[in-house]
């Protein structure tokens, strides 16, 4: 059972679900690209003789700097529901934040340009007080922040 489902208040209804997008992997992707492009080299062009074992050690780290991206990915947890926003991020040690959408002030979007051409960014929840909380890497940032704002103008805040 997820941490959302387990801490709904009563009466709270899940209105929308976030994610993190792919762009988390883009590294190890990159590491596994190179190391397959050194193992294919060969059979087109004369090159020294142990380039191989680069191109399998690239893709093993490669392989291992995928690990940590699909735990984050697999722990995290992004949730609009009909009275707060929550964000939970990690497996063992766990990172939680949530937010009453009366106690919100503002959501901002930060998208780079790679962000706004693929559609990621940083959503930053503004709280009364001047509590302020950044949630990376998110998938259609603009999506979860405009559910957050209708979840807001419903309640009444």
């Amino acid at each position: 059972m997820s941490y959302v489902a387990k801490n709904l208040l009563p009466g709270e209804t899940v209105l929308c679900t976030g994610s993190l997008h792919w762009i988390i992997y883009l590294k190890p992707l990159l590491l596994v690209a190179f190391g397959v492009f050194l193992l294919a080299l060969p059979a087109f062009m004369q090159v020294p003789e142990k380039l191989w074992i680069w191109g399998a050690v690239a893709i093993a780290v490669g392989g291992l700097a995928a690990i940590p991206a699909l735990l984050s990915a697999w722990s995290t947890e992004l949730v609009v529901t009909s009275v707060r926003i929550i964000a939970k991020h990690g497996l063992i040690s766990r990172r939680t934040t949530e937010m009453l959408h009366r106690k919100i002030e503002s959501l901002s979007v930060h998208q780079s340009i790679p962000g706004r051409l693929l559609n990621y960014g940083t959503l930053v929840i503004h709280g009364t007080g001047g509590g302020q909380e950044s949630i990376p890497n998110i998938a259609r940032p603009l999506d979860f922040r405009n559910a957050a704002t209708a979840a807001q103008s419903t309640t009444g805040s």
